[in-house]
């Protein structure tokens, strides 16, 4: 009997352990995509010179894409902290399943892309800038500037899908007596 079950606990760890190296593979080929995608951007080809009578209109430009992606940052950064608190307080309540477990990571992954892109797209304009010129359409700040907004709004619709499961899961609170 006891045989029986140190080889158990045996094969349990050792699921255990695949399991950890399988997700640090998974985790290192995502980071090696991402390092990449980075070396693909800065492969791009550029050929833009600011014009003297554009510079006011450019300016303006650059100023509101500077916000639109300080804003991207910070709804990225509320809905993690609003996917963590609801973690926090439902997941101590009812558990979570395996299907909501993955909708979180998948919230919190594709918050964490919107993050990533964002930076992604902050370093491309700054190295325009120190290269003279600033172009939103051009494919170095494009790319990352797509990738950001999607994956933001990918992340709010998985996070919502996270919040109307588990609060159908809940079901409606009881009513309190008077």
């Amino acid at each position: 009997m006891t045989a029986a079950r140190h080889q158990s606990s045996a094969a349990h760890g050792a699921s255990r352990r695949s399991a950890s190296t399988r997700f640090y593979w998974f985790f290192s080929l995502i980071v090696a995509i991402l390092i990449a995608f980075e070396a693909f951007l800065t492969s791009l080809p550029f050929a833009d010179a600011i014009p003297d009578y554009a510079e006011a209109l450019q300016q303006r430009q650059l100023d509101s894409y500077f916000q639109m992606i300080q804003l991207l940052i910070t709804l990225a950064t509320l809905v993690m902290g609003g996917i963590t608190g609801f973690v926090i307080n439902k997941g101590r309540e009812i558990g979570l399943s395996g299907p909501q477990l993955r909708r979180v990571v998948a919230s919190w992954i594709l918050c964490a892309a919107s993050l990533y892109f964002g930076y992604l797209a902050y370093q491309q304009v700054v190295w325009m800038l120190n290269h003279g010129f600033f172009n939103p359409y051009n494919p170095r700040v494009w790319i990352p500037t797509r990738g950001q907004f999607w994956s933001f709004l990918a992340c709010v619709v998985v996070f919502a899908d996270f919040v109307y499961v588990g609060l159908a899961r809940t079901g409606p609170a009881p009513a309190e007596p008077t």
